[in-house]
């Protein structure tokens, strides 16, 4: 999704309010993930059938006094102003043992939120442009406790802030914090290796923090054919000029209708990689592919459990093999019937192999007891589910969602994620309910199923039910 591209309609704010914006910019500080921002192609899904509808607006641009249609609408006087506000409040409440003899209540939580963002577009000319975004949420304040003192700080992270210019109309650039999206999955992206979040399979539609960067785009003239190339600048306290990272690629049309990518990604000690992306459609149906190979593991794993020890957890990353990950899935939507389907399947390479996982749970219960009166139960449930996350190499997604079930305000959706490799999962059924404009409810449930010692069962504490409330309260952009 590109960083110019905004769901609602944006008011344009006077020179007042563009300054105000500027110095809450100023205040905050880089210290917060960068969201909107990427470039590169999106699936097409029906979002409002999955996801609600966000109020998308059209947005007129003004008549031009002199030039064309395109030069007003990459310069304008104004400095359009906009956001989004987001509140919510809900409740959990979870048993542990819902299938056995005697289900009790174990656990029940409360949330609320309050979360805000707001965004500048500045267009001083036709080759030149400024934007940036700040968000907020409740609790408005970060307390910190430095020594006997407590510190208080504003909670506002500058999300984005970057500039738009070229060269001759030839080359475009793009300087600042911003994401910058490789991969094409919706739940999984693991040719997505230069940002710095990652994709949330239970929220895939979050965005996510991209570096400080410094962008080229170059349009082959006459084609659809685009080059891109990134020089990925190094954060920390002391960053050097050898943590610059590298990274290009080349984007093409086959046959008219798929759109393939090419890219490499090099930074000094780190493996480097090559990746591939991939998106077409076959009739009503979107396909999209990717595959990321580097030569050394991006992650360290643990080859031992050692108790008693000083060190518990041997780790190795290894450096000397090639590595890959890759990922296929699928969207279809069907508007007449408000039905949205999205599946994908993701390998995971630098994952463990099914036997290694095996023998470092078995070795793990062996030690449970030992570890348990050493370390407490908090700590070594805290360590066995640091090693079954994220420990397999084989798994899948799937969301189906439609809207206007039996009456128009009335929507239904299921998610559900499994870990092929051990045969665990999670499944979350939910119903929404619109009550009026700006209000929704929504009934949930989410389980978890498997082995007891199955990655999501782990994560759970077990085969856990969760039932959920929750209402959507004034929620919209402007």
């Amino acid at each position: 999704m590109g960083a110019t591209m905004r769901t609602g309609r944006r008011r344009a704010g006077a020179l007042s309010s563009a300054l105000a914006f500027a110095a809450a910019l100023a205040l905050a500080g880089f210290a917060a993930p960068a969201g909107l921002g990427a470039q590169e192609q999106e699936i097409v899904i029906d979002e409002a059938a999955l996801f609600g509808d966000e109020e998308a607006g059209i947005e007129e641009l003004p008549e031009s006094q002199a030039g064309s249609a395109v030069s007003t609408f990459l310069k304008t006087e104004a400095v359009r102003i906009g956001g989004r506000f987001t509140g919510s409040a809900g409740a959990d409440w979870t048993m542990l043992d819902p299938w056995g003899g005697s289900p009790s209540l174990d656990e029940r939580s409360f949330d609320a939120t309050a979360n805000g963002e707001l965004f500048f577009d500045a267009r001083p000319s036709e080759d030149f442009r400024v934007y940036g975004k700040a968000k907020t949420s409740y609790p408005f304040t970060n307390t910190q406790t430095i020594g006997t003192s407590s510190v208080s700080t504003p909670n506002i992270q500058v999300f984005e802030l970057f500039s738009d210019f070229n060269w001759e109309d030839r080359l475009f650039l793009r300087f600042g914090k911003h994401t910058v999206k490789w991969g094409v999955g919706y739940f999984w992206s693991p040719a997505d290796v230069i940002n710095l979040g990652r994709i949330d399979p239970l929220d895939p539609q979050a965005q996510r923090e991209g570096p400080l960067s410094l962008r080229l785009h170059y349009p082959v003239l006459g084609t659809q054919t685009n080059l891109w190339g990134y020089a990925v600048l190094p954060a920390g306290d002391d960053p050097k000029p050898e943590d610059i990272a590298a990274a290009a690629k080349l984007e093409f049309l086959v046959a008219e209708s798929w759109e393939i990518g090419l890219g490499g990604y090099y930074k000094y000690e780190a493996p480097p990689k090559v990746v591939i992306t991939a998106t077409g459609a076959i009739g009503e149906v979107n396909l999209f592919g990717e595959g990321v190979a580097g030569w050394g593991r991006d992650r360290k794993l643990v080859t031992a459990i050692n108790f008693p020890a000083t060190e518990i957890l041997t780790t190795e990353q290894e450096e000397e093999d090639i590595f890959f990950s890759g990922t296929a899935g699928f969207s279809w939507s069907h508007s007449d019937s408000h039905v949205t389907l999205v599946g994908q399947y993701y390998y995971e390479g630098n994952s463990y192999s099914d036997a290694d996982r095996d023998k470092l749970i078995e070795r793990a219960r062996f030690l449970e007891p030992a570890l348990t009166a050493s370390l407490g139960s908090s700590a070594t449930n805290g360590l066995f589910k640091g090693l079954v996350a994220g420990s397999g190499q084989h798994y899948a997604a799937v969301s189906l969602s439609k809207s206007e079930l039996l009456v128009e305000d009335l929507g239904f959706s299921v998610f559900a994620m499994a870990n092929l490799s051990d045969l665990s999962g999670t499944v979350r059924p939910s119903l929404s309910y619109k009550l009026f404009d700006k209000a929704n409810v929504e009934l949930s449930a989410a389980f978890a199923f498997g082995d007891e010692d199955g990655e999501y069962v782990v994560l759970a504490d077990g085969t856990a039910l969760t039932l959920g409330f929750k209402a959507s309260l004034g929620s919209g952009s402007f």
